[in-house]
């Protein structure tokens, strides 16, 4: 009974996270998908050993919430697994929820089982797929990039090779086309979850120099745009300052390439590589972006 509570939990903060937007309600569509798919995948548990409905409803919670889709995108990542799984045919799915989700869902269908197959003929082949499916309803690879995120945040639960192989599936294919979609925090998140099982003696190192830095990083930032607020508030401007500290995956990519044009190695700390970005505005012109940076490294130099 526990479990059948956390399911209707996790469906319940979906309809919310749906109710509070702007799209049409069509409750009654996304609860008959939903429970189409919960009776679809009955008695099937992933390898975390929860109820397999647990992770389509992650994915239409991204869907919804994360990209800001609706109804048919929400219903279509209900039932994305379906067809793969199960003995339900898209004819069975079209029947019972019309053409744009039947053939979101065949989209979904045919590039299943990722790019990366055993021989380069099939990597070939299924990364045409993608990009031919991209072009017929962009949906598909918007839900494919949902669902290729829960794999990544329950990546976990896989065996070690099965990681590193959909790490690197996910790191050359997924997240370069989220960034082109405009899914930028997304693909920040697939790229940080890549580098944590590729290389992941590495990306804890870096957490926990981030977390560690957490003060000095509060420190200097305070101290780097106390004076441009100061001259801002004189000026008049309505402006807006963001700082952020590079991601695990931007600071371990960016040491390793400079550690490939030189034999001198760098120990690279997070608050060490910070940006500001000031946005400034007044009543009669337009935005004028000053992006600030700051960065400085500690140098080892080998001794053999």
């Amino acid at each position: 009974m526990e479990e059948d509570a956390a399911i209707n939990a996790a469906f319940q903060e979906l309809l919310d996270t749906y109710l509070a937007s702007q799209h049409r309600k069509k409750v009654e569509l996304i609860t008959r998908a939903f429970n189409f798919a919960r009776q679809a995948h009955k008695g099937v548990r992933r390898h975390s050993g929860e109820p397999y409905i647990m992770h389509p409803l992650a994915v239409a919670l991204i869907v919804s919430k994360e990209m800001g889709l609706g109804s048919t995108s929400i219903c279509s990542a209900l039932l994305h697994d379906v067809v793969e799984d199960t003995d339900y045919t898209v004819e069975d799915i079209r029947n019972l929820f019309g053409d744009k989700i039947a053939e979101i869902v065949n989209g979904l269908t045919k590039i299943a089982g990722g790019v990366f197959g055993a021989q380069a003929s099939e990597q070939a082949e299924n990364f045409k797929k993608l990009l031919l499916t991209m072009s017929e309803d962009i949906r598909v690879i918007l839900i494919k990039i949902a669902d290729r995120l829960h794999n990544m945040r329950t990546l976990e639960y896989m065996q070690v090779n099965k990681q590193y192989k959909i790490a690197g599936e996910t790191l050359y294919i997924y997240a370069p086309i989220a960034y082109r979609l405009g899914l930028s925090r997304i693909k920040a998140e697939l790229e940080n979850l890549s580098f944590k099982y590729e290389h992941p003696e590495e990306f804890a190192n870096i957490q926990k120099k981030i977390a560690k830095t957490q003060q000095e990083r509060e420190i200097l930032y305070k101290e780097f745009t106390q004076p441009i607020c100061d001259c801002l508030d004189k000026m008049g401007y309505r402006y807006r300052i963001i700082g952020r500290v590079k991601s695990p995956y931007s600071s371990g990519t960016r040491c390793r390439r400079s550690m490939s044009h030189s034999r001198t190695f760098m120990t690279f700390l997070p608050y060490e590589s910070y940006s500001n970005r000031v946005k400034a505005k007044t009543r009669t012109t337009n935005v004028s972006t000053y992006t600030l940076h700051s960065q400085s490294y500690i140098m080892h130099t080998p001794t053999d």
